[in-house]
């Protein structure tokens, strides 16, 4: 048995604009994008696990399709998915990233994280603290906020076991500024055709959750995370588990939940964030060819 090579990825950025990039490739008739925007297949443990290979197939409806596609952003930071893409695939996938300025990147994934309760530091300290440390595997909490912004350090990596042509970057500023012209690109990237217009698509919106500690509680019990509940694995089956954790999420927890207005950035945080990112964007600029003028803060 053998699992789909998707021939388009888009590893990244988190909390970039994936979303509604996976949702507008979607739109178009020659496109199949996961069902599931992020299976997390290829950067698993036992990828290779004929039930792992069954529920990564089921993602794709249209496996006919000219362009099949996924939107792990893990992928972005772990070696194990090149390796893997080397390894396995019998032709190389394209790769599009969706980057935003580093600035706003981190800051916006510092509130999202907020609103589920994963995070109650202040947002410098937070910061700070994490670009001390060495980056390693997240597992529950995604909370790298400095490391995730390191695009040139990541994208290195792409650029060295890839061609160049293979890999095509846009921004979340023009996205948001030229939506139809941006993901028009995209499918000239892909070799299909371009699209008049654009359907309505639901953009992630960072929420506060009401009951964020009980939410993780359930999360975490459903994944027998705890060693008093790791027989739930055994009681209930994994459809079970998932279905539990859906029904949950959708009628409990997103149901409760209010949008997070979060304050802006003040300038004095602003300018101490760019400082930690200048010569990422100044290597980012030289490996893509990219000016990234939708970027202030590093176009002065």
């Amino acid at each position: 048995m053998e699992a789909i090579q998707p021939n388009l990825f888009i590893p990244g950025a988190a909390k970039s604009g994936t979303t509604s990039l996976h949702q507008l490739l979607d739109l178009h008739p020659d496109v199949t994008m996961s069902s599931k925007k992020e299976p997390v297949y290829w950067n698993s443990v036992d990828y290779t696990s004929d039930e792992k290979i069954n529920r990564y197939n089921a993602l794709f409806n249209n496996s006919k399709s000219k362009i099949i596609g996924e939107s792990t952003t893990s992928y972005m930071f772990y070696s194990n998915f090149i390796l893997r893409v080397r390894k396995h695939f019998k032709k190389s996938p394209k790769f599009i990233f969706i980057l935003r300025n580093p600035v706003d990147r981190c800051y916006s994934h510092y509130w999202y994280l907020v609103g589920r309760g994963q995070e109650n530091r202040s947002f410098k300290t937070s910061f700070t603290n994490d670009a001390k440390r060495e980056f390693s595997h997240y597992g529950d909490l995604p909370n790298y906020y400095y490391h995730f912004g390191r695009y040139a350090h990541w994208l290195e990596a792409f650029y060295s076991n890839f061609e160049s042509k293979n890999i095509k970057i846009i921004t979340l500023e023009d996205l948001k500024i030229n939506p139809l012209k941006t993901i028009n690109s995209c499918f000239s990237f892909l070799s299909i055709s371009e699209l008049t217009t654009l359907s309505p698509i639901k953009s992630n919106v960072t929420v506060r959750l009401k009951y964020p500690k009980l939410y993780h509680l359930n999360r975490k019990i459903l994944a027998g995370k705890y060693s008093i509940t790791k027989f739930s694995k055994y009681l209930i089956s994994k459809k079970q588990r998932v279905y539990l954790k859906n029904r949950l999420q959708t009628n409990t927890f997103f149901k409760t939940h209010k949008p997070l207005n979060y304050p802006e950035l003040s300038e004095q945080d602003r300018s101490l964030i760019k400082s930690y990112y200048e010569n990422d964007v100044k290597r980012l600029k030289e490996l893509t060819g990219h000016a990234f003028n939708g970027w202030c803060d590093f176009n002065n």
